[in-house]
């Protein structure tokens, strides 16, 4: 029994995680913008439902403005907050372990749950109260810090095995659509026949067992134990011969400011440090590839609601909800099933580049789509799309050492963090300028941003590898 449970430990590790974290996510996602704006129509008309109301149109443009107004600050504050900490947890999780830096943000989730259902709640609460909600999970690093602790987990544990690494990259990378589809289900669902309360009530749910979770399942992998002591000399190294003529009141400070400057500098050090070959270009260009995933990403999901709103594909809330879901479920089921099939008969970095094209055609289609049927289909021909980001993923933690995975996927991933900014100011700022002449402009663009990640996946492709790149054996 002891055996089963043991081989079950290593096979199922931070898939739970990944899952949990993402349901809740996008169980939040349109609570919190719905409290924003029910929250706003209060304060302005003392009346939650007034925004509905056919009477108070005047007022409406009001509640839109003041509306978009927080939401933009809430993205700003989360995005900006959470890049500071996830510099320095990736390279401290190299030293502390994998564990640590899952649990905080789910337990400061948890505190931001609870702020968010007090500011439901209780009307006297200002809506402002919703912007310390995000900066309580931007402080742990968010989602960020969760994506680089359970990605350097999987390098941990697949360290010399580059087949299993990109094979167990891609079922992680699908537990994203997976729980992104129950979480959009479930939140929709309470929210539409309940209230937001029984909806925050779910996002606390789902970080309590995530935390559960990794206490009582997770164990931190050998490579972050085995590599815990050099950080760590270097760090008491600097303090003693540092602060030996400072007063005793100060060194605690002294030694604060030094371990924080030495996580920042081992993050930066590990990415642009000289490697073998052309190794260093080669992690760039991929963290590259991964920030221009993200940010066509983010934007698609910043204008596709308005834009299926829009004439002539008129969507509603509801056939918009159930688009996303099929997308998402799609993406999820082709990376679980599919993708290990192929890579049995065929290399990663093939796969990735086929998986872009598929990516490029499906936001054509989606710029050209004027009826329900089309629209449906973009999430059947972007099916394959999450393949390249997991062998994104695979192939950067192949390039560094097994100490240096936290700071690399730290890197990365606040990379990534500023994806919400960049993606707010390209797609929403074009969008409008482009909705009288041909609305699906900004679609196009992001088509050709995945031929720019096409581009350099190529000439990876090209550079001599110095870990060879098996195809999956039986």
């Amino acid at each position: 029994m002891r055996d089963c449970v043991d081989r079950l430990g290593r096979i199922v590790t931070v898939e739970p995680v990944i899952f949990l974290f993402m349901t809740s996510t996008f169980i939040v996602t349109p609570a919190y913008q719905q409290l924003i704006i029910s929250k706003v129509c209060y304060e302005l008309f003392q009346d939650k439902s007034a925004c509905g109301d056919p009477e108070r149109r005047d007022g409406e443009e009001e509640v839109q403005r003041r509306s978009s107004y927080i939401l933009l600050l809430y993205m700003a504050i989360l995005s900006l907050v959470s890049v500071p900490p996830a510099l320095l947890l990736g390279s401290w999780s190299d030293r502390a372990g994998r564990r640590a830096v899952m649990l905080l943000p789910s337990l400061l989730s948890l505190a931001a749950g609870a702020v968010l259902l007090a500011v439901d709640l209780v009307d006297w609460v200002s809506v402002y109260w919703c912007l310390a909600a995000a900066a309580a999970v931007g402080l742990t690093g968010g989602h960020v810090s969760m994506f680089l602790s359970c990605f350097s987990y999987l390098a941990d544990v697949t360290a010399g095995c580059a087949t299993q690494r990109t094979l167990r990259m891609a079922v992680a990378e699908s537990m994203i659509f997976v729980g992104g589809t129950l979480g959009f289900l479930l939140g929709g669902f309470l929210e539409q026949k309940f209230s937001l309360m029984p909806a925050f009530a779910a996002y606390m749910t789902c970080h309590a067992l995530t935390v559960l979770y990794i206490l009582v399942w997770l164990r931190d992998p050998q490579p972050s134990r085995s590599n815990a002591a050099p950080p760590m000399k270097e760090v008491t190294a600097e303090c003693e011969e540092g602060g030996g003529e400072e007063e005793v009141g100060s060194v605690p400070r002294e030694r604060s400011r030094l371990f924080i400057l030495t996580y920042g500098r081992r993050t930066f050090h590990t990415v642009f440090c000289r490697r073998p070959g052309q190794e260093r270009l080669k992690l760039h260009l991929l963290i590259t590839c991964s920030f221009l995933n993200n940010l066509v990403a983010i934007g698609e999901q910043s204008i596709l609601l308005l834009y299926l709103m829009y004439e002539p594909r008129e969507f509603s809330t509801e056939m918009f909800g159930l688009f996303n879901s099929v997308k998402m479920l799609l993406l999820g089921l082709f990376l679980l099933g599919v993708f290990p099939l192929l890579l049995k008969c065929v290399r990663e970095m093939p796969l990735a580049k086929i998986s872009v094209l598929f990516r490029m055609a499906s936001y054509v289609l989606l710029a050209l789509a004027n009826n329900t049927w089309m629209v449906f289909l973009v999430a059947a021909v972007g099916a394959p799309a999450g393949i390249n980001q997991a062998v994104i993923r695979s192939l950067s933690s192949a390039i560094v050492e097994p100490d240096e995975q936290g700071a690399m996927f730290s890197f990365s991933a606040s990379v990534e963090a500023t994806c919400l900014l960049f993606a707010a100011v390209i797609f929403n700022g074009l969008y409008p300028q482009t909705l009288p002449t041909f609305p699906g402009m900004p679609f196009i663009v992001m088509a050709a941003f995945c031929l720019v990640v096409l581009i350099l996946l190529q000439w990876i492709s090209e550079m001599q590898a110095t870990q060879p790149r098996l195809i999956l054996q039986d």
